[in-house]
């Protein structure tokens, strides 16, 4: 009978500790993890120095210090951020992530704050590539697990090929590897206009608006007061002046 009674404690005391776990919100926390892929320029890249900076890691920083909470940044793969998410290896992801209703079933988004079309980009010398319609036989880079990635892989009559930075879907495309590379169309400008390799040797060949959802930062599903807490100082962000200079500081239109 104690036995039986010990074990009924402990199984008690087993489920209260796991409630209790999955209870717990990041609000708890002095320093929230934030997970980013840092080959996104101007969004989060590594500067000179080595230092992942951006549009989206001073926008993050901003918001933190509005919740009086710090930041640690923890770079990987995007294909690797959700994942990561939802084991609780980060609090947060912060990584020019669309908020499309797929992902929606996964994590927690906070309300978008910025929108922009998607770039196919072709080797300066290429003008058969046009429109979508021009893409049937093709060869199409694109970053793993990007909204990009999922759009042309439902497109029948294209060869998708798939790599974990964005650099690498633009350099195939200088390599006469693939002929078209379909990213983020913010990126793809800043690659184009500031990088030397492409400047003169790739250009944009069409805009497209792969989704219309908009970039959002991403949270778990069960932590709603995480979310409540940073969409509050987002909206503060987004309707003051500190939204503009971010833009305005990393070149964002």
């Amino acid at each position: 009978m104690k036995k039986a009674l010990v074990l009924c404690m402990a199984v008690l005391s087993f489920f209260a500790m796991s409630s209790a776990v999955l209870a717990a919100s990041a609000m708890d926390k002095d320093t929230l993890l934030v997970g980013t892929e840092s080959t996104f320029k101007p969004f989060e890249f590594r500067n000179e120095e080595n230092k992942i900076v951006g549009f989206d890691i001073d926008l993050i920083n901003t918001i933190a210090d509005k919740m009086g909470k710090k930041v640690e940044i923890v770079d990987m793969a995007f294909d690797a951020l959700i994942p990561s998410l939802l084991t609780g290896k980060i609090d947060m992801i912060a990584a020019g992530m669309s908020a499309t209703p797929e992902r929606a079933k996964r994590v927690a988004f906070s309300d978008v704050y910025y929108t922009t079309p998607d770039a196919f980009t072709v080797k300066e010398d290429r003008t058969d590539i046009a429109s979508l319609d021009d893409l049937d036989g093709k060869k199409v880079s694109v970053q793993l697990g990007t909204i990009q990635d999922a759009f042309v892989s439902k497109r029948k009559g294209l060869e998708v090929k798939r790599y974990q930075k964005t650099d690498d879907a633009f350099r195939e495309v200088l390599l006469g590897r693939v002929d078209v590379a379909c990213v983020d169309g913010t990126v793809t400008k800043e690659n184009l206009k500031n990088n030397k390799d492409y400047t003169d040797t790739l250009k944009i060949a069409f805009f497209h608006p792969i989704s219309q959802t908009g970039m959002a930062l991403a949270m778990s599903l069960e932590d709603p007061e995480l979310k409540k807490n940073v969409n509050a100082a987002l909206g503060e962000v987004l309707s003051g002046p500190a939204f503009q200079e971010l833009k305005d500081k990393w070149g964002i239109d």
